[in-house]
């Protein structure tokens, strides 16, 4: 039988080993590639893959572990992501992908060893979104490698379940805005909460005081201080009306400025930094209201929402601004200021609005992202409660007390 070019097989230890040039490229690169416990036709099959991807010129780096991958080619696909995403990849792949598959070659990453992974995953207590999150990353990787030719075939073939992740109570209730927004008008429940949050500094000894004397504690609710602190916090009451009147994102507030709102035709017009894609959002009543109180305010700045010194608001000071909005208003679960904007949505598929209508809103390409706000508030399945109340089973009316 006329050998095989680049073809090795040792049928006793049923190993194969595959090398030969791509074409083409000066100086010739070479790629060689073992594979162990295989019979001689499978090995020959792989063989004809082989020589496949040197034709065509795919793969030309030759195998790569999921670690020499990410040394070579990361930083580039990191470079078109935003810093949070990049900063949230990093930790996954730190902490999971290359402990699990760091020295894996990509194309021996098939579906049931990410199953495995996940599995893994699972024993270590790590939440489902979690998990589903790294598979996410796990996915975009191996897709990027067959991009970038260093393997001819994406090797995840068959489906893998995701993990079922608990539906979340995300957006706010009816009585919960109201507590919110109400604090920042309850300056006397202010000025409570600090001093029941005040910590006391230390009783010291002093030379220049006949006694020990406690330095330090912090601001007292009865100062001028505390008051200029509430004028301060009061100020950010207009950023979170406009988010939960609009649903944009925190940033995308933040940088929201004058010329993208036309007060004429009843619009915000702005591109989503996240995702580049243009959102059309109607200005209601409350949110006109908001931005007029914004106009009235002394200085000039293209941007909305700015301090008195013309500075748009950090998002340190907005996160706790909220936190502490959030404390007064005595919403102690899960509430993220992100879920101001689930709470936009979250209305819009109560007031029957239209998925279409809520995706285009929202800055979303398409629909699949609007569906998870499309479940029915409190209050409409209160409805249900009074339409049987209404049509008792019996013939009769009932009395509630």
């Amino acid at each position: 039988m006329k050998a095989l070019p680049g073809f090795h097989y040792d049928s006793r230890r049923k190993r194969v080993v595959l090398d030969g040039y791509v074409p083409g490229t000066t100086p010739k690169v070479r790629r060689q590639k073992t594979i162990d416990g295989v019979t001689r036709d499978q090995a020959l099959a792989a063989w004809k893959a082989f020589r496949g991807d040197l034709e065509s010129g795919r793969a030309i780096e030759g195998p790569l572990t999921l670690k020499q991958f990410l040394e070579r080619y990361y930083e580039l696909i990191a470079s078109a992501q935003r810093e949070s995403t990049r900063s949230t990849q990093r930790t996954l792949i730190r902490n999971h992908l290359l402990r699990y598959f760091g020295d894996a070659y990509l194309d021996e990453i098939t579906s049931i060893r990410v199953i495995d992974f996940m599995a893994d995953m699972r024993n270590l207590g790590k939440a489902p979104s979690y998990v589903n999150d790294a598979v996410r990353v796990l996915k975009m990787l191996l897709r990027q490698a067959v991009e970038r030719d260093v393997m001819s075939e994406y090797p995840i073939r068959k489906k893998v379940p995701r993990e079922r992740e608990p539906t979340l109570r995300l957006e706010m209730q009816l009585d919960e805005r109201a507590r919110f927004f109400a604090a920042f008008d309850d300056e006397s429940a202010f000025r409570r909460r600090i001093d029941e949050h005040r910590k006391l500094g230390k009783t010291k000894e002093s030379g220049r005081y006949e006694k020990a004397r406690r330095f330090g504690g912090g601001l007292r609710g009865d100062r001028e201080a505390a008051g200029a602190y509430f004028l301060r916090f009061q100020e950010l009451r207009e950023y979170f009306l406009l988010a939960v009147e609009t649903g944009l994102r925190k940033n995308d507030l933040r940088n929201l400025q004058w010329s993208q709102i036309d007060f004429e035709a009843g619009f915000i017009r702005l591109v989503m930094e996240k995702t580049r894609f243009e959102a059309e959002i109607p200005i209601s009543a409350a949110c006109r209201a908001a931005l007029n109180r914004r106009r009235e305010r002394p200085g000039s700045s293209p941007y909305v929402f700015v301090d008195a010194a013309g500075r748009r608001y950090s998002i340190t000071r907005i996160h706790r601004a909220f936190m502490l909005a959030k404390g007064l208003a005595g919403i102690t679960r899960r509430l993220r200021l992100h879920d101001l904007r689930h709470t936009f949505g979250c209305r819009l598929a109560s007031g029957g609005v239209s998925l279409q209508i809520i995706a285009a809103a929202l800055g979303h390409t398409t629909t699949r992202m609007a569906e998870r706000y499309a479940r029915p508030s409190q209050e409409a399945m209160r409805a249900i409660t009074r339409a049987l109340d209404g049509d008792p089973v019996d013939g009769t009316s009932e009395v509630r007390s």
